[in-house]
């Protein structure tokens, strides 16, 4: 932070957050408790749907402008980064209504032998693997279950299964549940930048928000949001459930509008326009 402001000299006052680094995804959860406690507006986050996931677990309540860097990149947005501030501060200033500006996203909580083990962003999977390993899910065959959050058909990785399949639910407040199962029943999807593989599909059905999916309780890993993060050594139960009360995003086009309604970006008063 010292060295990058060294190079910018910016006008307003800036501090790094003191805290101890560990290199490890704990610290984005750290540093979001201590942003939520020193009562922020609004947090800015920069990488993939792991990153964002591990700022909820953090702060769940303070409105998140997520800005596309990361690995998988289905819950942040890919956006200039001026406009992304310009937005981020209309929000902390209250120059754009957070009940305007601020939408309340789905989220997916993973409860383990009746414990809630995990959350998640966007997708919840069953995979064969009895090991962490290479984190990453690249082969369908490996799968056992899919859990999203939402329905979208224009996203990398398991998520655009949720449109390929139900392609009239997309945009709707659904979840799609899905079971792999042989090849002769598949979908071609992106599941990796510049990897369409046919998924094979047992069944698949919509979920509705506060329903609970059982999952099969056997030997393997629960991947979320993309990577596989649990060992599964015998568990008595897996469930997942769609949980509307989600973290708060930034609207970032919804406050740009707003703050140009309320006059926050007019330098001496209004404007006056002709139509």
């Amino acid at each position: 932070v010292g060295r990058a402001l060294r190079q910018i000299a910016p006008r307003c006052a800036v501090q790094p957050l003191p805290m101890p680094v560990l290199n490890t995804p704990g610290d984005s959860s750290e540093a979001a408790r201590r942003l939520a406690d020193l009562g922020v507006a609004c947090i800015i986050t920069l990488g993939g749907d792991g990153t964002n996931r591990a700022v909820v677990r953090g702060c769940p309540e303070v409105p998140l402008v997520p800005i596309s860097t990361g690995t998988n990149n289905v819950f942040p947005r890919m956006i200039e980064g001026t406009i992304a501030g310009l937005a981020a501060g209309l929000v902390a200033t209250g120059q754009a209504p957070v009940e305007q500006a601020v939408r309340r996203v789905p989220r997916l909580d993973v409860v383990v032998n009746n414990t809630l083990h995990d959350i998640a962003l966007i997708d919840v999977v069953l995979s064969r693997h009895a090991w962490v390993g290479a984190r990453a899910l690249w082969e369908p065959s490996h799968l056992r279950e899919v859990v999203l959050s939402r329905v979208a058909a224009a996203e990398i990785g398991m998520c655009g299964l949720g449109g390929l399949l139900f392609p009239e639910a997309i945009g709707t407040d659904h979840g799609v549940h899905v079971v792999i199962g042989q090849a002769d029943n598949a979908v071609m999807a992106p599941v990796a930048p510049g990897l369409i593989r046919p998924v094979p599909v047992e069944s698949a059905r919509l979920i509705s928000p506060g329903e609970t999916i059982l999952l099969s309780a056997r030997r393997g890993t629960v991947a979320v949001d993309g990577e596989r993060e649990h060992e599964l050594r015998d568990p008595r139960s897996i469930a997942t459930t769609l949980n509307p009360n989600g973290p708060r995003v930034v609207d970032i086009d919804a406050a740009m509008r707003l703050g140009a309604r309320l006059g926050a970006f007019n330098l001496h008063g209004p404007v006056g326009v002709r139509h």
